[in-house]
């Protein structure tokens, strides 16, 4: 169910049954059966798609959805997997395409990744969720806006992390938090334009950042921002968003994105 606020008119998902998600209000994610792991494939939907025999990734119908269509990529059938180890990350990445492009009918194509409590997972086995939206997201809206006078991903960053023959990875100079990061290609592009090169290299970098970010903190969220220049926005969870950045959606951010690159390069 979508309701506007009053407002803005901006939208706002309804979804009750989300209450029912394991340690939706606990800390702990500690639990006898988790359902990503290999042998309990019944304790999901029937999957969508399937990589390897036995399997390396996974992709399920998400049983809570936020959205109708809302899926989970299980990343590994090794429960206690960080990111960074995977040696499968570019057949994850690919998957991350193919989904978007299967949801092609959808307005809006979130997908993101919630790596520990802090950051909103409710089951620590490595994964990542996809939701098809019927609207374009109030933030997207605003870079879209942007991006018609002129896209700030094609410009050199001042603050780079690391660089390859496709992509930049740095520390945005009016980070919102601190360590943020983002990923973005050089050329201008969304995430199904690119080929198998671009794909691969965009794996590395994300292994790399989650690394990197989990020497800062155990808790990240990353975020694929579709815009035509699509870009990956990658934030520890280090400090809680309070009342002055709830209250006014200005965010107060206590760490120089120069100094958080260069601790990121180290």
């Amino acid at each position: 169910m979508i309701r506007k606020n009053p407002f803005t008119g901006d939208p706002v998902l309804f979804a009750p049954e989300r209450a029912g998600r394991p340690h939706a209000f606990a800390d702990s994610q500690d639990d006898a059966r988790c359902p990503f792991c290999p042998g309990h494939e019944s304790d999901t939907p029937p999957e969508i798609l399937r990589i390897g025999d036995p399997w390396r990734v996974r992709v399920v119908p998400n049983k809570y959805p936020p959205a109708p269509g809302a899926e989970v990529i299980i990343e590994s059938p090794a429960h206690r997997a960080t990111f960074d180890e995977l040696a499968h990350a570019e057949e994850i990445v690919r998957v991350y395409a193919e989904r978007q492009r299967a949801h092609r009918d959808a307005t809006y194509v979130a997908i993101f990744k919630n790596e520990g409590t802090r950051a909103g997972s409710s089951i620590a086995h490595v994964h990542s969720q996809l939701v098809p939206l019927p609207f374009v997201p109030p933030r997207v809206e605003r870079e879209l806006a942007g991006l018609a006078r002129g896209c700030p991903l094609c410009a050199a960053p001042p603050h780079l992390i690391r660089e390859t023959s496709a992509f930049r990875w740095f520390a945005p100079h009016a980070s919102s938090m601190p360590f943020q990061q983002w990923i973005a290609p050089k050329r201008h592009a969304s995430l199904v334009e690119l080929d198998e090169r671009e794909l691969a290299e965009l794996a590395a970098l994300l292994r790399a950042a989650s690394a990197a970010t989990r020497t800062i903190s155990d808790g990240y969220n990353w975020m694929f921002i579709g815009t035509p220049h699509f870009y990956v926005d990658l934030v520890p969870r280090l400090t809680t968003i309070a009342g002055l950045e709830l209250g006014t959606g200005t965010f107060v951010e206590i760490i120089d994105p120069a100094e958080a690159a260069e601790r990121l390069r180290r």
